[in-house]
């Protein structure tokens, strides 16, 4: 599906692209956001030729689209910008919680007055769109002038939110491994322990990213993307979500330090008991063995 969104008068309307056509004519009058999900063969012969013909990069973008992220991998690269042609693009972390952390990519390309988005189907990526179409559809409302800049900001403030809620997710599953750790959860708990550790340092790198880049693009450094002094407080935000998000990982990998040590004390506890059964264990039996050699010197006598 490729949607189109922009500003005609006093309205912020949405409509189904069918051509390319299409898109530069509305282009050519307004500034224009362009959406991507789930696309058809004919739908890509039309971003393949509004991005200047690079199938490669959308062969690229539309194999990235098909499973998850992998951020350990050093090939996984994000908000790393790069010029394609007239366009300028980026990969944004888009992170999701389904039974396990999961991240997916939010390509964002730049052209003038046209936005281009491109994400995977599924309630992550409409979520974001969605939340952010509402906040524009408002801002119309309230006579807002909206504009390619504005639009950008309360993007990146969008996805910062939802990228924030996964921590929630990862705040209860510490308070469960407290528990077990209460109830000595042993080596299984362990195993556990240091895998969150691992996807927290992952998630802590990829929001560090995240943050480098938005701090970027409100310092006007990123080419071609420029915040007007409107949309400059609504990024700052999503910064300072961004650093509190930092700070409670922080805080969670302090606590799984915690937890292991807590089982580490558990562990000595054991051995020191183990030991303890040992010495009464042998006390008792030099004590046996002792009074069967004073009744063989007995009997002897």
């Amino acid at each position: 599906m490729i949607w189109m969104y922009t500003k005609q008068d006093t309205e912020f309307v949405a409509m189904d692209v069918t051509s390319l056509t299409q898109l530069i004519d509305s282009a050519s009058n307004h500034w224009v956001w362009v959406d991507i999900f789930d696309t058809n063969e004919k739908e890509r012969e039309i971003i393949t030729e509004l991005l200047g013909n690079e199938p490669e990069f959308v062969e690229k973008i539309k194999k990235m689209m098909d499973k998850p992220l992998d951020i350990n991998s050093e090939s996984c690269k994000l908000c790393d910008h790069k010029r394609i042609r007239e366009y300028l693009s980026v990969i944004l972390p888009s992170i999701n919680y389904d039974k396990e952390i999961c991240v997916y990519p939010i390509v964002l390309a730049k052209k003038r007055r046209m936005i281009i988005t491109w994400g995977q189907e599924g309630r992550n990526h409409s979520h974001i769109i969605k939340t952010t179409i509402r906040r524009l559809r408002e801002g119309v409302e309230a006579g807002q002038d909206l504009n390619s800049s504005l639009v950008i900001s309360v993007l990146f403030h969008e996805i910062a939110i939802k990228n924030s809620k996964v921590l929630l997710h990862i705040r209860e599953k510490i308070d469960q491994m407290e528990e077990q750790a209460l109830e000595n959860g042993g080596k299984k708990l362990i195993r556990s322990v240091f895998s969150l550790k691992k996807m927290i340092s992952a998630l802590y790198r990829l929001m560090i990213d995240e943050k480098d880049f938005m701090l970027d693009v409100d310092k006007s450094v990123i080419p071609r993307i420029k915040l007007d002094e409107k949309s400059k407080p609504i990024v700052n935000e999503a910064i300072d979500l961004i650093d509190r998000e930092l700070d409670f990982m922080d805080s969670y990998n302090r606590t799984l330090d915690s937890i292991l040590t807590l089982q580490d004390l558990a562990s000595i506890h054991k051995v020191e008991s183990s030991i303890n059964y040992l010495t009464i264990v042998l006390v008792i039996g030099t004590a046996i063995l002792i009074f069967l050699e004073l009744a063989v010197v007995l009997e002897v006598l």
